[in-house]
């Protein structure tokens, strides 16, 4: 079982962020900035240049983890396409790898929504 709330928040300035909201309880040491910029980086070196990571979820389970969209973005077009979700640990800043199946189909995507999208060069 899965149990989303959407709620307004503001990540404090320093420390962890306290979650009260029962039955969930706990403190979460990822910002979410932090998680996005850490997805990011994993995006580029693993994956492709031209994705990157949407806004930050907090989906709270036994491991909270920062869940985000990954978006294809060309340039002069900005976000084209989602190619599906990538997955931040909330309490350690570890990157859920994604496994090579699910690297090759993003980068499958992205390349045929790329090619229909761009001019082709003479």
């Amino acid at each position: 079982l899965q149990v989303m709330k959407d709620q307004t928040a503001y990540w404090p300035d320093s420390g962890a962020f306290v979650v009260r909201t029962p039955p969930l309880e706990g403190e979460i040491q990822v910002s979410p900035d932090s998680a996005r910029r850490r997805a990011n980086g994993y995006l580029a070196r693993y994956v492709a240049l031209a994705m990157e990571a949407g806004d930050p979820v907090l989906v709270w389970g036994q491991k909270p983890v920062w869940r985000m969209a990954v978006y294809l973005t060309l340039r002069g077009w900005g976000q084209v396409a989602k190619l599906g979700e990538i997955d931040v640990n909330a309490l350690t800043r570890e990157v859920l790898p994604l496994s090579n199946p699910q690297i090759t189909e993003k980068q499958d995507r992205a390349d045929a929504i790329a090619t229909r999208l761009t001019p082709t060069a003479n």
